[in-house]
Formats: C-alpha cells, structure tokens, sequence
C-alpha cells in the first residue's frame, strides 16, 4: 500500500469536504435579497414566481414567503409590486429608481468589505470574500462591470471629487450597474428640467471625460439621458460627503424629532423603529441635495399615496413643515409623498395600521368566488379577508365583526357598507371598494 504524505492527505480531504459540502442555508433576509434583486433585474418585464423559485432554489411557498417579505422594502423605495393574474409579477417604476434601489440593496445586504474586496487586485482575497455573498446575488455582482467602472473612476478627474472608500465604491457600483442595464436594453428617461439643471453644474465636465473612458475602454456610449442620470448620482454622492454634514441641517436630531411627531400622531412604536430612522435620514439627506442644486423631483405614487394613506400623508404635511425652515426651502407634495411612503411602510411592517376586516359573500357555489379572492389580495393587500361565505351564512352571521362585505350578489347591508362587484374585480368595481372605505 502506498503511503500518503500527512500534507497531501490533508490535501485530498479538504478537497473531498469542499465537493461534498453541504449547501448553505440562508436566512429570511437573505433569502428575500435575493429574490427583490432578481425582481429588480427583471424589471419593468413580468416574471412569473415558478421562474424565481426554480433560479433561487426553493420551494413555492418559500418563495410566496419571500414575496411578501421584500414587497413593503421595494415600496418604501418608490417601486410597488403589481401582479397580473395569468402573467406573473413586475416592479414598476422609472429605470433611474430600478438603478438606485439596486444598489441600496446590494449596499445593504453585502458588507463594505466584502465589496471592496472585489474591486481590488488580490484575487484570492476577492474570491475568499465572494463567498460570503448569497449565490443569488454573487452571480450577478460577478456579471457587472465593478472592477473595469472602479479602475476607470480611479482614474478620472472624479477622484478628486469622491473621497477613496466607500463613496467611491458606491459610484462605481451604480456606473457597472448603469453600464450593464444599458447592454440590457433598459434606459433611462430624465426631465428637460432635470438635464439642464445638472449639465450646467460644475461637476458635468468631470462626467464627460469618464462617459468618453467607458467609450474607449467598454465600448458603451451614454445618451444624453444617461449622461444626466449619472451626473445627479455623481452630485448625490459629492455633497452628501461635505455640504449635508458641513450644514448640520440633516442630523440624529432632526429625526428624531421628527419621529416623536410621527409617534405621537400616528403609533409610539415609530419614534423607535431603526429600519424608519435609517430609511428618513438618508432620504432627508437625498433631499438636501435635490434642494441645493435646484434637481426637480416626480413621485409617480403620490395621488396613490394620498389615496390609501389619508390619515399619515397629514401628518407627512406636517413633518414638511418642520423641516422648511431647517432646510430653507419649500417642501414639494412629491417629497411630502415620500415621507408618506416611509412612515406608512414602517406601519404596515410592524403591522401598526388597523386593517380593515372584509367579508366576501358570493352565491352557493363558491367557484366563482376564488377567483375573487384572488383579485382582492391583489389590489387591496392592506384587507384582512376574515371569511368568504355564501348568502346564507352571512344572514346568520354577528354582524359586528367586520368592517366592509364585497360581494357578487346584492344582499342586505348591516352595520358596514356592501359593496357589488363582478367576480374579476374591474376596474370599477375597484374604484367603488375604494370609495366605500374612505
């Protein structure tokens, strides 16, 4: 029998144990990372859900889990979640906000070091790191063009604007992802206001030399559009280095004030929430910026949000207020609907908000009824469906244990409103639930 060598043995084993290692578990965070970032790529195309279970590796019902998880994270970053009965499910949103929420999630999921680990040059550092990331994220990091954006803004005149670190990691992040969405298809759209105001801003020239690097070295071109986009990216990340700081206008102090306010007119519990304290202190910063440099701002949820949310965009009115004179501007309605968006979202996470309890009532064949169902979780997600009954059942029924019957057939109203829709919820009929809640 040949003798092995202890070192080679031992080779061999860790060479075995690698192969036959046992997949790793993620958690429920990750796990719903993984499954917005593979949301967010897709989007503005439907997927159906089977796609993203069978890519990420887990079970339907895991992945309808994961669903809901995730959804109340992409709302509160201005990208709802619409599903299409016999279709599948979308973000909508502008191409500038897919981008941006791209890069909060891999900033929020992946450690700083990990990712600067993978702009470096010390491949065995990089690849000991990449380990580290969730496979359902690692494999599109390793498609972007991070290390080729990093090396062309290291050596552009943008060094001299971004400080070396995070700042400079972050931009790269956002030029690889700009860069990997436009080989995609996807572009971005920005506003006639938006695209003089930050072309004539200092920074412009800067921007031109690096979209003429990515040219010449990646072979890319960016449009006008995109050249604007990237340049409000660019001033987000200078100012918020030195000016938010420098002005003391956006501090712990200043939301914390504004999140006793919030607690006292809506819940105690979000004067404590962390995730809403993070969330409003880097939009208030966001909005700083926007503000110095004049950037024009369009919230495409607003009248939606003012629609569902009444009570907290009143009290978003009033947090405005609060911050006029500290930041020494107008607050717009788009910006008073993104404060509704934080303090809501946070409400419907920690299941703070009353929801309102609906019974559905159809006739005794309870077929059609499903199908209902179905559409009412899709475009009232915020209801509690308590029972779904036949005619019968809801004569005999306590009367007091509900706020709202939807309903296929007329039947008698009792202590709350009826509502009669069709089975597939038109349109209409969505207008009316609505206006019977508000």
């Amino acid at each position: 029998m040949v003798e092995v060598e202890d070192d080679v043995r031992e080779a061999i084993v860790k060479d075995l144990g690698s192969r036959f290692e046992a997949p790793r578990v993620y958690s429920p965070a990750e796990r719903s990372s993984m499954l917005t970032a593979a949301l967010l790529w897709r989007a503005p195309e439907i997927t159906s859900l089977d796609e993203i279970h069978e890519e990420l590796e887990v079970s339907k019902t895991t992945a309808r889990r994961d669903l809901r998880r995730c959804e109340p994270w992409l709302e509160r970053n201005g990208l709802p979640l619409v599903r299409r009965p016999g279709k599948g499910i979308a973000v909508v949103g502008s191409e500038r906000r897919i981008r941006q929420a791209l890069v909060q999630l891999l900033l929020e999921t992946i450690p700083d070091s990990v990712l600067m680990a993978q702009v470096g040059d010390d491949e065995r550092d990089r690849e000991q790191k990449s380990a580290r990331i969730p496979v359902g994220l690692r494999g599109r990091l390793e498609a972007l063009p991070l290390r080729d954006s990093a090396a062309i803004v290291r050596n552009s005149l943008l060094r001299q604007r971004l400080s070396a670190g995070r700042s400079e990691l972050v931009f790269a992040l956002y030029l690889a992802l700009s860069i990997a969405r436009i080989r995609k298809g996807q572009i971005v759209e920005v506003s006639v206001g938006l695209q003089r105001s930050v072309t004539e801003h200092p920074a412009a020239d800067s921007v031109v030399e690096l979209v003429g690097a990515i040219k010449d070295e990646l072979g890319v071109l960016f449009e006008e559009a995109e050249f604007g986009a990237l340049t409000e990216y660019l001033l987000g990340l200078d100012i918020l280095q030195t000016t938010v700081a420098a002005t003391g206008a956006i501090d712990e102090g200043m939301v914390a004030e504004l999140l006793a306010v919030a607690g006292e007119r809506l819940h105690p519990a979000l004067v404590d929430d962390a995730e809403l304290k993070r969330g409003v202190a880097a939009h208030l910063e966001r909005l700083s910026v926007r503000l110095r440099h004049g950037l024009p701002i369009h919230n495409p949820l607003l009248g939606e949000v003012k629609e569902r949310y009444p009570d907290v965009y009143i009290v978003a009115i009033e947090l405005a207020d609060l911050l006029e004179p500290k930041l020494g501007q107008k607050i717009t309605d788009d910006e008073v609907g993104f404060l509704t968006m934080y303090l809501s979202g946070a409400m419907e996470r920690a299941r703070l908000r009353p929801r309102r309890r609906v019974l559905v009532v159809c006739p005794s064949g309870m077929a059609t009824a499903w199908v209902l169902v179905s559409r009412i979780q899709a475009e009232f997600p915020e209801y509690d469906l308590v029972q779904v009954l036949s005619v019968g059942d809801y004569e005999e029924l306590d009367h007091r244990d509900y706020d709202l019957v939807i309903a296929t057939l007329p039947v008698p109203e009792h202590t709350a409103p009826v509502v009669v829709v069709n089975p597939l919820l038109s349109a209409s009929d969505v207008g009316r639930v609505k206006a019977a809640t508000q």
